[in-house]
C-alpha cells in the first residue's frame, strides 16, 4: 500500500517510516487514517520487528494535528476518519493500537514537535531527540486540552506534577528537558550523534531472536494491564472534557483564529507567539 504522508523504507527486519505531509508536516485526518492502516499491516507483519518513525523536514517532526480537521470533527464531517474504538477518538485509537504492535516502535525527533504529534510519539516504545528538539502542548492557551492521548501518557512517563507542568505552562520544553523529564529515553548535541546512536541501536535491537522481543514486550505489557482500565478511563475523559471545553464559544472562535492562520512555517515556528496574538483569554 502506498502513503501520501509519509513515505516508508525496509532494510531487512527494520522498517523505516519518514514523514513528509506539507510544509511542517501537519498531523491530518488523512495521515491519521493513513498511519492506522499502517498499524494494521505491522499487526500481522511477522518480519518485521522494529519501526523507526522519522521526518524529512529538518525543522518539524510534526508540528501539531490539523487545526481545520478538528473543526471539521466538531461539525460532524462524515469524511473524517472515526475510531473504531467507542468513546474514543481516531488519535487515542491508533495511541492504544501502536502499544500493541508485537514490533518496538522508536521516534527519533530532530525539530518541533507539538500537539498531536506529540502524543504520537508518547504511544511508541521508545523515543529520542536531538537537544535542540522542541516538544510543547500548546492546548490550554487556546482553551482545551492534549486530547489524543496526551493528558494520558504523559503522566505515565514523567509523573503527575511535571505532565501538569507541560500540560499548562505551554511552552517549547526542549529535547534537553524532555530527557530530564523522561518523556524521551535520551537526547543528543547534536542530529549526527541523534542519528548515529538510533542506527546503531535498531541493529542490536533487530539482531535479536523475535521471540525474545515479544517475550520482553509481553512482561511489560502485562506489568501495566492492571493499568487498562484507569488508562482507557483517561482517554474517554480526555475526549468527553475536549468536547465539554469545545462547547465554549470563545475556544470555538479561537480554534477557527488558528485554523485560518496556522499551517505555515512563518506561524508554526513560534507557535506559541502566534496563539497569543491571534486568540482570546479564555
Amino acid at each position: 500500500m502506498s502513503f501520501t504522508t509519509f513515505t516508508t523504507e525496509k532494510d531487512g527486519e527494520i522498517l523505516k517510516v519518514t514523514f513528509n505531509n506539507g510544509d511542517v508536516n501537519i498531523l491530518s485526518a488523512t495521515m491519521a487514517e493513513e498511519l492506522v492502516a499502517l498499524v494494521d499491516q505491522l499487526s500481522a507483519d511477522t518480519e518485521t520487528k522494529v519501526v523507526v518513525f522519522e521526518s524529512a523536514d529538518e525543522e518539524f517532526f510534526i508540528a501539531h494535528f490539523d487545526i481545520g480537521d478538528i473543526i471539521r470533527i466538531i461539525e460532524g464531517d462524515e469524511s473524517i476518519p472515526a475510531s473504531k474504538m467507542p468513546g474514543l477518538n481516531v488519535l487515542q485509537a491508533l495511541g492504544l493500537s501502536i502499544q500493541n504492535l508485537p514490533q518496538v516502535t522508536v521516534a527519533k525527533v530532530d525539530g518541533i514537535c507539538r500537539g498531536g504529534g506529540f502524543e504520537f510519539m508518547l504511544a511508541l516504545d521508545m523515543c529520542f531527540a536531538s537537544e535542540r528538539s522542541q516538544f510543547c502542548f500548546p492546548e490550554a492557551a487556546v482553551g482545551f486540552l492534549p486530547a489524543g492521548g496526551g493528558s494520558t501518557l504523559l503522566p505515565l512517563k514523567a509523573g503527575s506534577g511535571r505532565a501538569l507542568e507541560v500540560m499548562l505552562a505551554c511552552r517549547d520544553f526542549t529535547g534537553k528537558e524532555a530527557e530530564q523529564y523522561h518523556f524521551v529515553n535520551r537526547s543528543f548535541a547534536t542530529a549526527e550523534e541523534l542519528d548515529d546512536y538510533v542506527s546503531d541501536l535498531i541493529k542490536r535491537i533487530s539482531a535479536n531472536n523475535r521471540d525474545a522481543i515479544l517475550a520482553v514486550k509481553s512482561v511489560a505489557r502485562k506489568t501495566s494491564s492492571v493499568m487498562v482500565e484507569s488508562i482507557h478511563a483517561g482517554l474517554a475523559q480526555e475526549n468527553e472534557s475536549m468536547f465539554q471545553c469545545l462547547a465554549d464559544p470563545v475556544v470555538m472562535a479561537n480554534i477557527r483564529k488558528l485554523a485560518a492562520i496556522t499551517g505555515s512555517r512563518q506561524t508554526e515556528l513560534d507557535l506559541l507567539a502566534t496563539i497569543t496574538l491571534t486568540t482570546d483569554i479564555v
